[in-house]
C-alpha cells in the first residue's frame, strides 16, 4: 500500500556544516526520545502524505499498552484503503483488488511509528543535528536534520513535538535539496482513550477475500549466502541482507527471487526472474516519483534493483551483481 509502504528516489546530499558536539548530543537524545514516544504513546490524528503530485490524507489511530502496539490507518481521499497493524503483523486492505493480505513486515515504513525506530538503528551512517524551531499541527516542534555520511542514501528533515516527542512532520530530501516526499500531521490528539472498535476495519464484507498466513521466521543470512548463486559485489557501507523470498510470481508465471538489503533506514530489493518469451523488462534506469530502479539481463535472467536510495546506488549495485555456478 503506497501510503504505508513506499520506495524512494534521488541522488546524493551535500555534506552538512559542522555543528558543536553539544548540539549533536542533544539531537541524538531527541532522536532516542522520539523513538520511545513512537512505541509508547496513544494518539489519534490526521496526516497528509505527498510525493510529487500525489497527495493523500490519512487518519491514524495508535494505541500502546502492556500488549504492545495496535494501529489503524484509513485513507480519507481516493480509493478506500486501510492498514491495521498489531505489533509487527500488518493487514493491508484494498477493496479495489478485492483482497486482503496479512504478513509480517521486515521493513515497514509507517508514519509516524516506524521511521523513528529505523532512524535509531541506522545512526552510524547518518549525521543527526538540531535544526530550527517551528510549529506543526498547532504544537511546538524542533527540527532534526538527518544527513547521510555518503552519496548513496537519502537525508531527512524531521519535526519533533517538544512536549511529547512524537514525530509531527517528515521530509525526504534529495541531492539538490529538493523535497521528494512529505508526511505532515494536520491534527493530533495525545490525551485520548481510543475504543476497541476504532481498530476494526469498516471495509470487511462478502466481496473481499482475507488471506492469513503465519509470519515467516527471519532468514539465516550466513547459511543462505553459502548457497546463494546471485550476489552483489558492492553494497553501500552498513547494508546487509535482511530478507529473502521466492514466493512471488511474475506476470508470465515465472518464479521471482527477492533479496532485501538495508542499513536500518534505507533499503534496496534485488529481484531475479528467469527470462521467458514475449516478456518485456526494464533495461537501464527508471524512476516514478520517488522510486528508483535499474534493470539488466545476465545468465538468461532479468535482474532488477529497486530501492529507497539514489539512482546511482541502484545502478552501481545492479552492475556489481554476478552469478556463480555452484556446480563448478
Amino acid at each position: 500500500m503506497r501510503f504505508l509502504l513506499h520506495v524512494l528516489l534521488g541522488l546524493s546530499l551535500s555534506l552538512p556544516v559542522a555543528v558543536p558536539a553539544a548540539d549533536n548530543d542533544e539531537a541524538l537524545k531527541m532522536l532516542e526520545r522520539m523513538t520511545e514516544a513512537a512505541k509508547t504513546l496513544t494518539y489519534e490524528g490526521v496526516f497528509a502524505y505527498q510525493s510529487g503530485r500525489n497527495m493523500q490524507s490519512i487518519r491514524i489511530y495508535h494505541r500502546a499498552d502492556a500488549r504492545g502496539e495496535l494501529e489503524r490507518l484509513i485513507s480519507l481521499n481516493g480509493a478506500a484503503r486501510e492498514v491495521i497493524r498489531s505489533n509487527d503483523m500488518v493487514t493491508c486492505i484494498n477493496p479495489d483488488g478485492k483482497q486482503v493480505n496479512v504478513s509480517r513486515r521486515p521493513l515497514g515504513r509507517g508514519f509516524p511509528s516506524d521511521l523513528p525506530r529505523r532512524l535509531n538503528s541506522a545512526t552510524p551512517y547518518y549525521d543527526v543535528n538540531l535544526g530550527e524551531k517551528d510549529r506543526i499541527a498547532g504544537r511546538k516542534a524542533h527540527e532534526l536534520v538527518i544527513t547521510p555520511v555518503d552519496q548513496y542514501r537519502y537525508g531527512y528533515r524531521l519535526w519533533v513535538d517538544t512536549d511529547t516527542y512524537l514525530l509531527l512532520k517528515s521530509e525526504l530530501v534529495g541531492t539538490d535539496g529538493d523535497v521528494l516526499e512529505t508526511f505532515t500531521f494536520s491534527s493530533i490528539n495525545t490525551d485520548v482513550h481510543i475504543p476497541e472498535h476504532k481498530f476494526q476495519s469498516q471495509m470487511a464484507g462478502e466481496e473481499m477475500t482475507w488471506h492469513r498466513s503465519e509470519p515467516e521466521q527471519p532468514i539465516d543470512t550466513a547459511s543462505h549466502s553459502k548457497t546463494n548463486n546471485w550476489q552483489p559485489a558492492w553494497l553501500p557501507a552498513g547494508f546487509s541482507q535482511v530478507a529473502y523470498q521466492t514466493r512471488l510470481r511474475a506476470n508470465n508465471g515465472a518464479d521471482v527471487e527477492q533479496r532485501v538489503y538495508s542499513d536500518g533506514l534505507s533499503s534496496v530489493s534485488i529481484f531475479i526472474e528467469k527470462i521467458r518469451a514475449r516478456h518485456s523488462h526494464l533495461r537501464g534506469g527508471s524512476h516514478v516519483g520517488a522510486i528508483n530502479a535499474f534493470g539488466t539481463i545476465m545468465q538468461a535472467h532479468f535482474v532488477t534493483v529497486v530501492g529507497e536510495v539514489p539512482a546511482q546506488t541502484v545502478e552501481k549495485i545492479g552492475n556489481s551483481i554476478s552469478f556463480a555456478d555452484s556446480r563448478q
